[in-house]
């Protein structure tokens, strides 16, 4: 199995532009630029170190699934979503089974598919649009009928999103095949509207969510599987006990108590969002239509884009990694940023 590259900055990076002179800003993780919200941190320093926590994050659990309106047993916590990838291929997977990957997509989907010894397929949108095209999928579904299919809304890194109906749509077609759609969710928190999400079990589908993002806390790791009781169960099944760490579920549970804050960096994030992709467009810049906290610019040569932006400050994302190498993915700044970056972006890019 080969290692996935995700492509963030690192630490050696950071600390070389440092000693240049420089202050990045970090927009290649694709994080709530207000976030944390301090009681989060407090929460998670504040947690009880001396003993284990929950082996199966129970009390987390049942405060998630009444936050987002379903049973405790049709929630499962995990170290981040990644975690509870590689447990639903675990849970899925059968002799000779197949995954069907709607592409360019996190690399963490296939990693999970080849652990669990299944055979993959993909399927790749194509720029400038990465428009998501049911009926070539439906084509997909009747050719290969997978056991799974790995769907990411809104994507990651296009930022294109799939309406409800139509990913109702697409789940009823993977179910009928004897398939389950598994629904990454982790940037729907930064979708308008909010009722995209698909949170609800039922046969043939699992929604994968993630309190990371929106709260900017991803070294605490923390997702959320929702689907049937007996998918969860079988998934939990293959989970080693404490995956979930004191301090991510003392975080955890504090974050889905800052509903106003959510709202809030929600509509900051998109107001900011909307505004860059009309301040590049009339410059000429071509990009997807995000409805994330990120944007997919096509930028010539990614890496050399990238390098560019670095001298001014500005780490993203070079997608070469997805199989984009002409293309950056720059995440949504605070809004006392936005200027200094579209000017950056333009001179760069243009």
């Amino acid at each position: 199995m080969a290692k996935v590259v995700h492509g963030g900055v690192t630490d050696s990076e950071i600390a070389a532009a440092r000693a240049r002179g420089l202050d990045p800003v970090d927009l290649s993780a694709s994080l709530n630029p207000y976030g944390p919200h301090p009681s989060v941190v407090k929460a998670a320093q504040e947690a009880t170190f001396a003993r284990y926590p929950e082996a199966d994050a129970h009390t987390l659990r049942a405060c998630y699934a009444a936050s987002a309106g379903v049973e405790p047993a049709c929630v499962l916590a995990g170290n981040g979503s990644t975690e509870l990838f590689y447990l639903i291929t675990r849970a899925a997977a059968a002799t000779g089974s197949t995954a069907l990957i709607l592409g360019p997509t996190f690399g963490e989907y296939r990693a999970a598919v080849e652990a669990a010894g299944m055979e993959h397929v993909e399927w790749r949108a194509t720029p400038p649009r990465f428009a998501p095209l049911l009926d070539e999928w439906s084509e997909c579904i009747a050719r290969s009928k997978p056991r799974l299919v790995f769907f990411c809304n809104p994507n990651n890194p296009t930022g294109a999103i799939l309406a409800r109906d139509q990913v109702e749509r697409l789940h009823t077609q993977v179910r009928d095949h004897g398939g389950t759609l598994v629904v990454d969710e982790a940037y729907m928190d930064f979708a308008w509207p909010e009722e995209q999400g698909m949170q609800q079990p039922r046969p043939g589908l699992a929604v994968v969510r993630s309190l990371t993002k929106l709260h900017a806390i991803p070294g605490l790791r923390l997702g959320f599987l929702l689907a049937e009781p007996d998918f969860i169960a079988e998934a939990e099944r293959h989970q080693p006990s404490w995956s979930v760490s004191a301090p991510a579920t003392a975080a955890g549970m504090q974050a889905l108590r800052q509903a106003s804050f959510a709202l809030e960096s929600r509509q900051r994030v998109a107001e900011s969002r909307d505004r860059l992709k009309r301040t590049l467009t009339a410059a000429g810049l071509a990009m997807g239509p995000s409805m994330a906290n990120f944007l997919l610019i096509e930028a010539g040569n990614g890496a050399r884009a990238r390098a560019a932006l670095l001298e001014r400050s500005w780490v993203v994302r070079d997608c070469a990694s997805f199989g984009l190498p002409g293309h950056i993915r720059v995440s949504i700044p605070r809004d006392d940023l936005a200027d200094r970056l579209e000017q950056d972006l333009v001179e760069c890019l243009r």
